[in-house]
């Protein structure tokens, strides 16, 4: 879009510091700071993550990753009851 960063960092209401960091992977970015960006820069939140010329993720992925998620959330919640067991039986 033509940004320097200084421009951008004055859009976005963040210093130039916290916009090189999350360049450069050193911060994480917040998701409404990510809806400001993508607002800015007149881009959808995909194209954020991905290069025109990458695959997006098609239905397929998204049947993996919530199976992903699904598996890890029961996994998190058996070995939670097991720590409360745990914690009650001290």
């Amino acid at each position: 879009m033509g940004f320097s960063q200084e421009k951008l960092s004055e859009e976005l209401d963040i210093s130039i510091k916290h916009l090189s960091d999350l360049e450069t992977g050193k911060s994480f970015v917040s998701a409404e700071l990510l809806e400001n960006i993508s607002q800015t820069l007149h881009v959808s939140l995909s194209n954020l993550f991905y290069a025109p010329d990458e695959k997006l993720i098609n239905e397929t992925d998204w049947s993996k990753i919530e199976e992903i998620i699904t598996e890890e959330s029961q996994k998190a919640l058996i070995v939670t009851k097991l720590r409360i067991s745990e914690i009650r039986n001290k």
